[in-house]
């Protein structure tokens, strides 16, 4: 029996400076019963002549205007031959590990409907290796899915297989921002075969700046949020039925999420006084805790609030660097703590704005992507 074919679909906006390393790769995989297709939005002379270097093995296709991800993937799928999908960034690079990509994909299909593939992050600057550590809790994520429920949620579109009839079935990408999230929230509707694979890998490049970044996860804290507003009442019962899976995702996604719940629940007044009680208690017995005693009314405050960032941020390293060495991928403890402090309370943060915004004020959100 012939193994099945795969069509590859690389999406691009403009360019991508990794769009010729990753076509090398998927050309040189001994994995020969494939067709790969380019379809770039605006195209640059950059892409361009890309497109002449490797016309004899790939399909491009070029649109003048920008057509929006969903649109173009969505086109060219009918057009493509494959019994599997791939969809690939043009900003990501595969790896094998010494085995075929391609080959390992089509043998982890033969039992699954939609496939995640582990995320790296391409670590070639100070923001890249900090923004990982959100890469990691993805992955965790993705394999608590795969192994407990069978069913996903979400993907990460970087990198992710699907079987041409489940694509059909399910009407192709939505006209939402986070295309990829409602494919697969609408493949756990209706009950795909999900699997986590890890013995190859997909790294993405993260953006370059701050500014960058930061508008990135804009537009993913909407597009969320208008996923979250859509689909509520299934994820209430997602969580009612499988907390044990929602809610390791949820604090390994939002490492804010506790220290925000801590300072939300538990009164500062009960706290004060269960302190001061104790250090009361015991100044009859030592001198020594008579000067915190006389201090705690001013103080404790605050190192309530400390005694509770550490805890978290010890509990956080620890399980991070587990979960690295679990999917063995770079854990480095002054990289973590500062992603801790930094980024991953701003994409906390504009998580719960982009709530609001989307509960608020629906009709005058704008993003900058085509729908």
């Amino acid at each position: 029996m012939a193994p099945r074919k795969i069509s590859v679909f690389i999406p691009v906006y403009r360019e991508s400076p990794l769009l010729e390393p990753l076509l090398t790769r998927l050309l040189n995989d001994p994995y020969k019963n494939r067709e790969i297709f380019v379809i770039v939005d605006e195209p640059t002379e950059r892409s361009i002549e890309a497109s002449r270097r490797f016309s004899d093995n790939v399909y491009f296709i070029f649109n003048g205007r920008r057509m929006g991800k969903a649109h173009v993937l969505n086109e060219i799928a009918e057009q493509a031959d494959g019994d599997i999908y791939l969809f690939l960034d043009s900003d990501t690079l595969i790896d094998g590990d010494g085995e075929s990509f391609l080959e390992v994909i089509a043998k982890e299909m033969e039992d699954a409907d939609i496939i995640e593939v582990k995320k790296g992050v391409i670590r070639d600057t100070f923001l890249a290796k900090i923004t990982s550590y959100d890469y990691l809790s993805f992955n965790l994520t993705s394999w608590l899915f795969s192994k407990k429920i069978g069913k996903c949620l979400g993907v990460n579109g970087a990198a992710f297989a699907i079987r041409k009839e489940t694509f059909n079935s399910l009407g192709g990408f939505g006209k939402v921002i986070c295309e990829d999230l409602d494919l697969a929230t609408r493949s756990f509707i209706g009950g795909a075969r999900f699997k986590f694979i890890d013995e190859v890998a997909a790294y993405t490049k993260v953006p370059p700046s701050l500014r960058e970044w930061f508008n990135q996860r804009k537009r993913w804290g909407i597009g969320s949020a208008l996923w979250f507003k859509e689909y509520f009442n299934l994820l209430k019962r997602v969580l009612r039925e499988h907390p044990e899976v929602i809610m390791p995702s949820l604090l390994s996604i939002f490492p804010a999420l506790p220290l925000f719940l801590a300072n939300l629940i538990v009164p500062d007044d009960l706290f004060i006084k269960m302190i001061y009680i104790s250090l009361i208690l015991l100044s009859t017995k030592t001198s020594l805790f008579l000067p915190p005693t006389a201090l705690t009314s001013t103080t404790i405050s605050t190192l309530r609030n400390l005694l509770i960032m550490i805890g978290s941020l010890a509990a956080y390293s620890a399980i991070f660097s587990l979960i690295a060495r679990r999917f063995q991928l770079p854990f480095n403890p002054l990289d973590f703590i500062i992603y801790y402090f930094t980024l991953a309370p701003l994409w906390f943060f504009i998580i719960v704005t982009s709530l609001i915004k989307v509960y608020v004020k629906r009709k005058n959100i704008e993003v900058d992507w085509k729908v």
